[in-house]
C-alpha cells in the first residue's frame, strides 16, 4: 500500500483529542406522541465511514447505536402524528406565528448549546470536514 494511501487512515492517537469519539453513543431513547420512550429491543450500530489505523489494519469507527424499532412503534408514530396534526385542528396548526416562533426560538437556543457535539458527530457520521460540518449546522 503506497504511503500516501495508508495516511489517508490516521490511527485514533493521532486524531486531536476534541475530535475524537471516545465513548460510543447507545441511543435507547425514541419519542411518540410528546412521550420519550425507552427501547429495550435490538440496537442499530451506526457505522461511520471513517476508517482509522489499528496496528496494520483499517478498522471502520463504530460510533454508537440506534433503536432497531418495528413496525409496531412506526404506526405508533405514525397514529401520533395524524392525531396531533388533527386535519389541521391540531396544537401546532392553530397556534399562533408568534407562539410557533416562540417555541422554534426555544429549540435553537438548546441546539446551539450542542454545537460542538453535533459538528463532531457530523464530521464521524458522514464524513464532513470539520468547516463544512461547521457550515451544515449553521446552515440548518
Amino acid at each position: 500500500m503506497s504511503q500516501t494511501f495508508a495516511s489517508l487512515f490516521p490511527a485514533e492517537n493521532s486524531i486531536p483529542e476534541k475530535y475524537r469519539i471516545n465513548e460510543k453513543i447507545e441511543q435507547r431513547e425514541y419519542l411518540i406522541n410528546g412521550e420519550l420512550r425507552i427501547w429495550e429491543g435490538q440496537l442499530n450500530p451506526v457505522l461511520s465511514p471513517v476508517f482509522v489505523k489499528e496496528a496494520d489494519n483499517f478498522v471502520q469507527k463504530e460510533i454508537g447505536s440506534t433503536p432497531l424499532l418495528t413496525s409496531k412503534e412506526s404506526l405508533e408514530a405514525l397514529d401520533a402524528a395524524v392525531k396531533a396534526y388533527d386535519l389541521g385542528k391540531g396544537d401546532w396548526p392553530t397556534r399562533s406565528v408568534s407562539g410557533r416562533i416562540e417555541h422554534v426560538e426555544k429549540f435553537l437556543s438548546h441546539m446551539r448549546s450542542k454545537r460542538d457535539e453535533v459538528v463532531k458527530l457530523l464530521m464521524w457520521e458522514i464524513g464532513k470536514s470539520l468547516k463544512d460540518s461547521e457550515k451544515e449546522f449553521d446552515r440548518t
